[in-house]
């Protein structure tokens, strides 16, 4: 390459370097955000697998009814399932919806409010993969009946791989009157597709009169699949447990094989449990068999067939919609157990117990949880009938919990209880006392540590043993258990320790113990608050760098609490104060824009129950705005005969570059 030609690309590449630094230079985000909101619609991340495991058919399709058969082999080991769903009026719009997001991610043209036959193949071939992963809200398990919980996985049943298919009906209307030809490149020839949501008119079939009132727009969805029994190898004693949570107007049908004396030995809907993948024993303890008091939102059918096979019915149905449910059937074919009275069981309180309260009126003495310990009986508990009474008359159980009148002046009040079956047999009953044992005062309404309370026996008590419990709510509350403390026929002053206790309220609690007494905890209202300290602010450092003065230093805060800093000018709110672990920082503060003289600078600290501290400072910018003394330039020789022009910049750079090219170029042609 000639000298000229390498001064020409030099230019050129000089250019081309300052033109590319003045320009901005993006990446496509929009990109990956687009996938990553792919991958999000059907349940996560991951494989379809991982997606849809953790999920329900329900969760899928949204359906207004559905009848399920299952219909159990022979040999116990599987179950053949065929179901039906009907998704009506506006609830087909919500499915087309949910469906155009899903099939995005194997057609470009999903998720853009248009569903077309070439997706509606992607829509069965997903659907049919996806719920072979779904949860299936069955649980068929052999053995003794259980109630599920923890060391307990009820839910043991899967769908069998490739045995799952998902068929539709009208999920593109071929009368729709909105109905064209697909729009999205690389569509088959024959492609049409409908919006998921129609107009105001729900035209979906041209030839309905809407006079006839048709839903034109519905769907119908047909499930048919295969079940694998892992937990059950015959009939002679088994649970089955279906999830019923967030279900409604479904019927399932599940039908056993003909076996000699298979029948229903108790059925529970127990509230309060819901579907969840993330909790391995599906939400908490399990409750205690024949304890569960349904809501009603459910109900059973018994059915014997012709050729001696049983068919168990189970309908949960709106509008008592279970929020969480799980529906428990127990079958047996042992012989049917003589019905004996109900018992009392270890779990209850002895006859003749005394029961301490601290205040009066009705009190709570026993929930459902505790009752229901109480009593044993072949047919359950929740179906005995629980008879109380005291001497004032019947006691009744305020949503199955035991509340009974405590007198405020120092007396016992006498009550017994009893349970009575089906057949009118008794438990026998048991007579408790119940009363007051000690009232409780303090001096003072700021809690102190130790706090001061007095205890003053009523008398015709035992001597007590108690446990002193200070709490206040919410996560961040305090909790401090103090004792044992004694309590015979004298009053007792105490001092109770509170150093756990953060500023607010604080509640006194009291565990109470002694032989013959119901171990108990009891609650007064005292009316006590913790008052908080204020936090300690110091200051570090100071001083002024240039025009800009800036201070920082440490602080603390005796209770424990978050504190917040603002910074004030002359009274006014001005700028944000830095803050890292226990130091703070205020920002740098320009004081050649203020007027002239002294101002004040106060950094304010507050802590979350708004105790405040502050420090002050003067600060004088008086010297910033002194005239410095001239100075005299020195005397310059300027040699230069000519004269300086200022720097061309940028565009005059550029100019002289390309003049420089021209040059260069004419140069050449020249020679």
């Amino acid at each position: 390459m000639t000298g000229e030609g390498v001064l020409r690309l030099a230019v050129l590449l000089t250019i081309l370097v300052m033109l590319t630094s003045w320009l901005p230079i993006g990446s496509p985000l929009y990109v990956l955000d687009d996938l990553d909101e792919r991958r999000e619609q059907i349940g996560g991340g991951g494989t379809l697998e991982q997606q849809c495991s953790s999920i329900t058919f329900e969760d899928m399709f949204e359906y207004s009814s559905a009848i399920f058969d299952i219909t159990i082999s022979e040999d116990w080991n599987s179950a053949e399932v065929e179901g039906v769903a009907w998704v009506n009026d506006s609830l087909a719009d919500v499915v087309r919806d949910a469906l155009d997001e899903y099939v995005a991610a194997v057609y470009p043209s999903g998720d853009d409010d248009w569903m077309s036959t070439d997706e509606r193949e992607g829509v069965r071939a997903i659907a049919s993969e996806c719920v072979e992963h779904t949860l299936t809200r069955i649980g068929i398990r052999g053995g003794s009946p259980h109630r599920g919980g923890v060391g307990t996985s009820w839910k043991n049943t899967t769908w069998t791989e490739d045995q799952v298919t998902v068929e539709e009906w009208n999920l593109v209307p071929a009368r729709h009157s909105e109905i064209r030809d697909c729009t999205s490149f690389g569509s088959s020839s024959d492609c049409v597709e409908v919006p998921v949501f129609p107009d105001e008119n729900r035209d979906c079939d041209t030839d309905i009169d809407a006079s006839s009132g048709a839903d034109e727009c519905r769907l119908i969805l047909w499930l048919n699949a295969s079940l694998d029994l892992s937990g059950i190898s015959g009939p002679e004693q088994f649970t089955i447990a279906y999830n019923a949570s967030n279900s409604s107007n479904i019927v399932a049908r599940f039908t056993f094989p003909a076996t000699a004396d298979l029948r229903l030995d108790m059925w529970e809907e127990c509230e309060g449990r819901d579907v969840s993948a993330d909790r391995d024993d599906f939400a908490g303890s399990a409750p205690i068999r024949g304890s569960c008091v349904g809501d009603g939102s459910s109900t059973y059918e018994l059915i014997e067939n012709e050729d001696g096979s049983l068919t168990y019915i189970i309908a949960p149905n709106m509008p008592n919609w279970p929020y969480g449910e799980d529906i428990f059937a127990d079958f047996t074919t042992a012989p049917i157990p003589v019905d004996e009275p109900p018992e009392w069981t270890e779990s209850a309180p002895a006859d003749g117990i005394r029961f301490a309260e601290l205040t009066s009126g009705s009190q709570w003495v026993a929930d459902w949880d505790d009752i229901s310990t109480w009593f044993s009986d072949e047919a359950g508990v929740a179906s005995l009938d629980i008879r109380c009474h005291d001497g004032e008359g019947d006691i009744e159980l305020n949503r199955n919990s035991l509340y009974v009148n405590v007198p405020g002046d120092g007396s016992i009040n006498i009550f017994t209880c009893e349970a009575i079956d089906s057949a009118n047999q008794s438990s026998g009953v048991r007579s408790w006392e119940i009363g007051i044992p000690f009232s409780v005062s303090t001096s003072s309404y700021d809690l102190l540590d130790p706090h001061p309370l007095t205890l003053t026996p009523s008398g015709g008590w035992p001597g007590l043993s108690i446990w002193v419990i200070l709490s206040q709510p919410g996560e961040d509350g305090g909790y401090q258990r103090n004792g044992p403390y004694t309590l015979g026929q004298a009053e007792v002053e105490l001092g109770i320790p509170s150093s756990a206790m953060t500023p607010g309220e604080v509640s006194f609690g009291f565990e109470i113990e002694a032989e013959g007494v119901q171990t108990s905890f009891a609650s007064v209202y005292l009316n006590v608050r913790k008052v908080g300290e204020a936090p300690t602010i110091v200051v570090n450092s100071e001083g002024w760098d240039g025009d800009s003065w800036s201070m920082g230093g440490q602080f603390s805060d005796p209770d424990g609490e978050v504190v917040t800093f603002e910074q004030y000018i002359d009274g006014a709110l001005a700028g944000s104060v830095a803050v890292s672990g226990n130091s703070w920082s205020s920002p740098a503060i320009d004081f050649s824009v203020w007027s002239e003289g002294v101002h004040t600078v106060v950094i304010r600290g507050c802590d979350e129950s708004n105790m405040c501290a502050s420090v002050e400072r003067a600060v004088d910018n008086s010297h910033l705005f002194d005239e410095p003394e001239p100075v005299e330039p020195e005397p310059t020789v300027n040699n230069d005969p000519g004269f300086s022009l200022p720097a061309m910049g940028l565009p005059g750079l550029l100019l002289a570059a390309s003049v420089a090219l021209i040059y260069s170029g004419r140069r050449g042609l020249r020679t």
